[in-house]
């Protein structure tokens, strides 16, 4: 797999792709819900595998929140989301970003646990769906 940085411009159609199966078909969310303002200004990273089509998506804010980790379906359990993370945390770090945070769905956190973040716990709603914050430095 191949995870490549890019922008909203550049990969929209990528991006929205991957995003649009996850988190609106096969989660629910509200598509009011799914694409904000952060997205024309965050740096983006888009997965591939073998093919040109996306397996996978992130992205990263200016303030240091990394969101919208997506990978389809038949992609999962196979470090795909590892590897964007990881993306994410070398952006991050050359962004000379001390702290970054995210909010992670309740059912997830452990993901983003064995990847060094930490919540205190308490539970949000977000996008109609249970999140955590979480925090790690780096």
């Amino acid at each position: 797999m191949k995870v490549l940085t890019s922008d909203w411009n550049s990969s929209k159609a990528q991006l929205m792709f991957v995003r649009r199966q996850v988190f609106i078909i096969e989660l629910g969310v509200d598509e009011r819900d799914e694409w904000d303002e952060q997205d024309e200004c965050a740096v983006h990273f888009v997965a591939f595998g073998t093919t040109a089509v996306p397996i996978g998506v992130c992205r990263l804010t200016e303030d240091g929140q990394i969101g919208r980790l997506a990978v389809l379906p038949n992609y999962r359990q196979q470090g795909n989301g590892t590897l964007l993370l990881r993306k994410a945390l070398q952006v991050a770090r050359e962004m000379n970003l001390k702290d970054i945070y995210l909010h992670a769905m309740v059912d997830v956190q452990t993901f983003y646990h064995a990847h060094g973040f930490e919540t205190d716990g308490r539970i949000f709603m977000e996008a109609g769906k249970p999140h955590v914050k979480m925090v790690r430095t780096l």
